[in-house]
């Protein structure tokens, strides 16, 4: 641990912040995301008993955020591993046919070609 960047350690605390959030997501909310508990305080201000504040339908904003994590967090991880696995078969065929490698190089540099920001 000695020769990691403090900012690498910072971007590690948070991370692990935001998946415990997530996965005790029921224990550190007062409500479930979906209950309209606080429609006569609709649209109202943070406050000590609801952190982000109240939207127009009486939902609490931090229950929703916390929650939503979750959503974010399987999105994020199910593409990391799709997108990892097929890299891994493409390249796998580009690397046991060799003819396969040229054609596919060619798909790629038309791709690169393409500027980013179309």
């Amino acid at each position: 641990m000695k020769n990691i960047p403090i900012s690498a350690m910072i971007g590690l605390f948070f991370t692990a912040l935001y998946f415990l959030a997530a996965i005790f997501a029921p224990l550190i909310t007062p409500a479930p995301p979906e209950a309209q508990l606080y429609l006569t305080q609709s649209l109202a201000f943070p406050s000590p008993e609801h952190w982000f504040g109240i939207d127009s339908l009486g939902r609490d904003f931090y229950t929703r955020i916390v929650y939503g994590a979750r959503v974010s967090l399987t999105v994020g991880i199910s593409v990391a591993v799709l997108t990892s696995v097929i890299g891994l078969f493409i390249g796998l065929i580009a690397g046991y046919l060799r003819w396969a490698d040229g054609i596919l190089m060619r798909v790629m540099d038309g791709l690169m070609a393409i500027p980013s920001i179309l």
